[in-house]
């Protein structure tokens, strides 16, 4: 049978497999594997507080505020996009989770269609092999983040390049500067990535004023939340930007720069390893598919991947033992209640207080309200000694009387502390 599939097909069936296998590695065991910490809890509340309190022109806080106690905002644009994967999955993050696992899969699918139009079907292969089964991206694959999307804008921003190469329009200018917009939205280090395509673009094109002028009203476009946010409110963002790179400027040390500030460039990293690898190819098959075999195993065994457990959470730690928590806490019928957890450095519980409020429908007092709360609910080990507490979150509470709640599986328990 596999005799009379013609040359297409079997590109087909071995795509297919490829995708198929991807899946596999991303979604096994999924539920115990996602990493369900602050950022992604919060991520999804700010989402949530669209629909239940008001909805905002402002996305994610940056975790640094500048010296004069003002916050950086992120685009909307990434928390605007997960409400309608709460609206769908009834709020639950396995589910969201799941998209964003997805989302890689397709990446690297859409990496494999543009770089097949660039160079043909073997170096698109090759690529979108390198790319899906890069540890980094099954890394991203398990866990809810702003910036899960810059890969795909990555591919976006080569392909509009390489049509512009040969042919640059007004179309290319306006869809370039969209995508770098929000890019820049979604992480502001992802300007220079912009202004390297922007350069780029004015270098190939013969109208340079009319393309740059196409770009700059695409980026307006794709950074409009933000930019109407600004003309209502004495550009607070941009004010704000400007104090921070300052001081960021004179204290290099209060920010640093990441392997995830790149993550666009992760596509055109396995092309161009990809093109090295064809060019031995022809001459050395074998030694080619042991290379790529090789370079599977190793990343599938790194410590980024994990077939057993939630990588970035306390070992032994996963999504269901937070839910249980949630769910006992929500059965005690709590009122004027507040929760904490000493598992981690996230005192404030931010998971919990997810869980309980959009998937239990009991809210936790604001995170500045601990001490008046009627009553908290803490996460910690089995027989933690609340004498040796130093979370704010617990000592501000005092004094108080503990009790046991309710066990959660791996050595833990929902503890009651009351007045």
């Amino acid at each position: 049978m596999i005799h009379y599939l013609t040359r297409v097909d079997r590109k087909i069936i071995l795509v297919g497999l490829v995708i198929l296998l991807a899946l596999f590695v991303r979604l096994f065991n999924f539920e115990n594997r996602i990493n369900f910490g602050p950022e992604q809890a919060i991520s999804l509340t700010v989402a949530g507080n669209n629909l239940t309190d008001k909805f905002s022109l402002l996305g994610l806080p940056y975790y640094r505020s500048t010296d004069t106690g003002y916050n950086l905002f992120a685009s909307p644009i990434f928390t605007w996009s997960l409400i309608p994967l709460q609206l769908l999955f009834d709020f639950d993050p396995v589910f969201i989770t799941a998209f964003f696992a997805i989302l890689n899969v397709v990446t690297g699918l859409i990496l494999l269609l543009v770089v097949r139009k660039m160079g043909g079907f073997l170096l698109a292969f090759f690529s979108m092999v390198l790319f899906l089964f890069n540890a980094w991206m099954i890394y991203h694959s398990e866990f809810i983040w702003i910036l899960n999307w810059s890969p795909l804008l990555g591919i976006l921003t080569i392909y509009l390049l390489y049509l512009a190469r040969h042919k640059t329009s007004g179309w290319h200018a306006f869809w370039l500067g969209l995508i770098g917009a929000i890019g820049f939205g979604l992480d502001y280090p992802y300007l220079f990535t912009a202004g390297l395509s922007f350069f780029i673009l004015l270098f190939w094109s013969k109208k340079k004023l009319m393309t740059g002028i196409i770009f700059l009203l695409g980026a307006m476009l794709g950074d409009l939340p933000m930019l109407i946010f600004d003309f209502k409110h004495n550009f607070y963002n941009l004010v704000t930007l400007w104090q921070y790179t300052q001081e960021t400027w004179q204290n290099p040390g209060q920010s640093h720069i990441s392997y995830y500030h790149f993550l666009q460039f992760w596509p055109l990293g396995a092309l161009v390893v990809a093109w090295l690898l064809l060019k031995i190819f022809h001459s050395h098959k074998w030694l080619v598919t042991l290379v790529v075999a090789s370079y599977i195993i190793i990343n599938l065994i790194s410590p980024q991947v994990s077939f057993t457990q939630a990588v970035g959470m306390k070992p032994g730690f996963h999504f269901d033992q937070f839910n249980q928590a949630a769910a006992n806490i929500a059965a005690d019928n709590p009122q004027n209640f507040n929760v904490a957890s000493l598992i981690d450095f996230d005192s404030r519980a931010n998971p919990l207080r997810y869980l309980l409020k959009f998937r239990y429908h009991q809210i936790p007092e604001g995170i500045e309200e601990y001490p008046q709360a009627r009553t908290l609910y803490v996460l910690a080990e089995s027989g933690y000694d609340f004498d040796r507490a130093i979370a704010w979150e617990v000592t501000s509470y005092q004094p108080f009387k503990v009790q046991q709640l309710t066990k959660v599986p791996g050595g833990y328990e929902v503890y009651k502390l009351t007045k």
